[in-house]
């Protein structure tokens, strides 16, 4: 019995090892195709909202899945619309389903495989996203637009 657990141990550690080893100018094993959209780093240089908004674009459209506020009642929202990056990819606008235009007006300072920086042209905050394969618990049934616990969520874009 003991060593059948020691050889179990020794498997699973080969494993972790093997799955966790990064590879000169390899992500980690993650290419960017793997990549289906972004996770909010840090937004204004603060990071206390880290990793509870994810966004990604297809075509001319956005998806925005958020988790702010009061954590303990409830998962994510979704939010979806239309986008449009003009002036050669510099400059970000979108409006949501329901008509309503973002708050503001990105400039985008990088837009690489792996980095999306973000210049809210209004207010001047720098939001800093990072390419990743948005989590299945973030995607899977979340609160549609508003109807966070019966009080209006106000969308982070």
């Amino acid at each position: 019995m003991k060593w059948n657990l020691a050889l179990l141990s020794v498997m699973l550690l080969s494993l972790v090892n093997v799955s966790c080893s990064k590879k000169s100018g390899d992500e980690g094993g993650v290419t960017p195709s793997m990549y289906d959209g972004w996770m909010l780093t840090s937004w204004n240089g603060d990071e206390s909202i880290a990793g509870r908004i994810y966004l990604s674009f297809s075509d001319d459209r956005f998806t925005l899945y958020q988790q702010i506020g009061d954590l303990s009642t409830s998962g994510f929202t979704k939010y979806t619309g239309t986008c449009t990056f003009a002036g050669n990819g510099k400059l970000l606008t979108g409006v949501y389903s329901d008509g309503t235009p973002w708050r503001t007006e990105y400039v985008v300072e990088t837009h690489t495989d792996t980095e999306l920086r973000l210049l809210s042209v209004q207010e001047n905050i720098e939001s800093v996203f990072r390419a990743v394969q948005i989590l299945g618990h973030v995607k899977i049934e979340p609160l549609a637009g508003s109807s966070r616990s019966g009080v209006s969520a106000v969308p982070f874009l």
